[in-house]
């Protein structure tokens, strides 16, 4: 290279000189980065000679898989062969697979996730690990159907398997602090610290702001939050079991638009009435009754429902 040599152009002996530009190479690079990922990899006669194996065992019943393993002089992979019947570069289409044509579409269930990844130090589940909380609560959302922007942002609290659930009209952060302000306020500062001091949640985008959640509508510290590693559901396990109480009366696919928070509030009685096994047959509600005292159970508004009226199917609501 040229760049930063000390001889002189006309007293160099090198034929060829060679200068460095770093736009111009980076300029260079991504445009062949770019075109190297367009298109597929195969010219217009080794198409017609693959078209020519695949199509007639296509026909025959035989699938992507079968044709690649018995035919290796392909020379590609199975999601290969899927992708060139997929972009139409073979004469073979997905209406000829015998199976694909049946597949619905994969649903994308998953929620934004926090950007943020410096909210998640000091709060990560190893940091609640080694805190070895006594007790804790859960927190974490319910999304609606396509059609609405309502949740339900759900607590649980393990000791007592006491559900608590609110619904909000958008899924946002500002609306989980709403929501949580709401209960402290309902509650009072020193009992909103007893029944929500510690609280583990997910990484939604919605739990992104911490030190709102944590801090207090009197600017007191009224919680901690912590979260779980990603795709660990399995750690906050208690609540995964309760929303799957709470979607026996509201299904998957259920779109929110017409439910009000006295709907969850009637889901939320019904579900803290069932009696558990993990409570030696007591009921969240009677747990918690002798954990909390009457007067943080009516300021929840959760109410006692007997034991032949309760109803964990759609028809609750209906």
């Amino acid at each position: 290279m040229c760049n930063g040599c000390d001889k002189p152009l006309h007293r160099c002996n090198v034929p060829h000189k060679y200068r460095y530009d770093a736009v111009f190479a980076q300029r260079n690079y991504e445009e062949l980065r770019t075109s190297s990922r367009n298109g597929v990899n195969i010219t217009k006669h080794q198409a017609l000679q693959m078209n020519s194996v695949v199509a007639p065992l296509i026909e025959q019943g035989q699938s992507p898989y079968v044709i690649v393993t018995n035919h290796p002089e392909l020379g590609i992979s199975v999601k290969t062969l899927y992708n060139y019947i997929e972009q139409g570069v073979l004469l073979t289409r997905n209406i000829d697979l015998k199976r694909k044509v049946k597949f619905r579409l994969r649903k994308d269930d998953s929620k934004p996730s926090i950007r943020n990844r410096e909210v998640f130090i000091g709060r990560t589940y190893a940091n609640f690990k080694l805190l070895n909380p006594d007790y804790f609560c859960e927190m974490d959302t319910v999304i609606s159907a396509k059609g609405s922007n309502k949740c339900i942002l759900t607590f649980y609290i393990p000791e007592t398997q006491l559900f608590i659930a609110r619904l909000l009209n958008r899924c946002t952060e500002g609306a989980v602090k709403a929501a949580v302000n709401e209960l402290e306020r309902a509650l009072g500062t020193y009992d909103f610290l007893s029944v929500f001091n510690t609280c583990l949640t997910d990484r939604g985008s919605e739990f992104g702001d911490p030190i709102s959640l944590e801090t207090g509508i009197n600017g007191i510290e009224r919680m901690s939050i912590y979260y779980c590693d990603p795709m660990r559901s399995n750690q906050k396990g208690g609540i995964e079991e309760a929303h799957t109480l709470l979607r026996m009366i509201i299904p998957k696919g259920t779109v929110f638009t017409h439910l009000t928070q006295w709907d969850i509030k009637k889901c939320v009685d019904h579900i803290n009435s069932y009696v558990r096994e993990g409570l030696n047959g007591k009921t969240p509600y009677q747990a918690s009754l002798e954990k909390f005292g009457p007067e943080i159970l009516r300021a929840l508004q959760l109410k006692y429902i007997p034991p032949d009226d309760v109803i964990l199917t759609p028809k609750l609501l209906k």
